[in-house]
């Protein structure tokens, strides 16, 4: 059984600066089940943000008191900041394990939490884009119910993604990532979401698969029916009644 961190509200709205993970400080959580379910967007928050710097992603906490702002007069008990809810650097071998799991099963968190955000003016950042377009194309009405001036830069770039494909449009905007690792393993999710809209599956069949992709560790999904989809997640391939498509392979489990 995975656990997700989510930081209670009354931690969150106290802090003047995005707080670093501890694990001395384990009062601040609720530890949720990464599984279907436990985690709903009536009482749960996703926070999507820039990192400002590589040591800290809000060290004046500029960005905090405009969610702070934005939260208080909702109703909701939990919210997840990867800075918060995810040990950082340095990780112990036990930490870098849960780290690395966190990473996977992000995808989860993301569709089934609400979606706060704040940007700075456009910056080609290759997890926001990510974010954004794991929620808006895994929930009907997300993009309406998300867009303001800071986000419609990524928004566009979705739509452009659908139209002429994920690598021609990062390449056209310059879109870049800390890590190449992290690099692979978001190509991966966001050639395969966007091949899936490309092919004009409902929402319910898109979100059904990516569940799949988060929790199941087997490399091949088969779903009969009309019509009949074959994944095979480590090959890159999507078979479609018969028909193949491609995208970059999502690599092996543990790397």
């Amino acid at each position: 059984m995975m656990f997700w961190f989510f930081q209670q509200r009354d931690a969150f709205m106290s802090q003047r600066c995005m707080e670093k993970w501890s694990r001395d400080r384990l009062d601040d959580y609720v530890l949720l089940p990464a599984m279907p379910g436990f985690v709903t967007r009536n009482n749960s928050f996703f926070v999507s943000h820039f990192w400002r710097t590589r040591d800290d992603p809000d060290p004046g906490g500029e960005y905090l008191r405009l969610h702070q702002s934005q939260l208080k007069g909702q109703e909701w008990q939990y919210i997840w900041v990867d800075w918060t809810c995810m040990p950082q650097s340095p990780r112990s071998r036990r930490e870098q394990a849960y780290f690395n799991t966190c990473l996977r099963t992000m995808s989860g968190i993301i569709r089934n939490c609400g979606f706060i955000y704040f940007y700075p003016p456009f910056e080609a950042r290759l997890w926001i884009l990510y974010e954004i377009t794991e929620y808006v194309l895994t929930c009907d009405g997300g993009v309406a119910s998300i867009k303001t001036p800071d986000v419609e830069p990524f928004l566009d770039h979705v739509d452009e993604m659908l139209k002429v494909g994920v690598q021609t449009t990062l390449e056209k905007h310059g879109y870049r990532c800390s890590y190449d690792g992290d690099r692979q393993y978001l190509m991966s999710w966001l050639e395969l979401i966007v091949l899936l809209k490309q092919l004009h599956f409902d929402t319910d069949f898109i979100r059904k698969i990516m569940d799949h992709l988060t929790w199941i560790k087997t490399g091949v999904q088969l779903y009969s029916g009309v019509p009949v989809v074959h994944l095979q997640r480590f090959e890159g391939i999507l078979v479609v009644d018969g028909k193949v498509h491609t995208f970059t392979p999502f690599p092996p489990l543990g790397q």
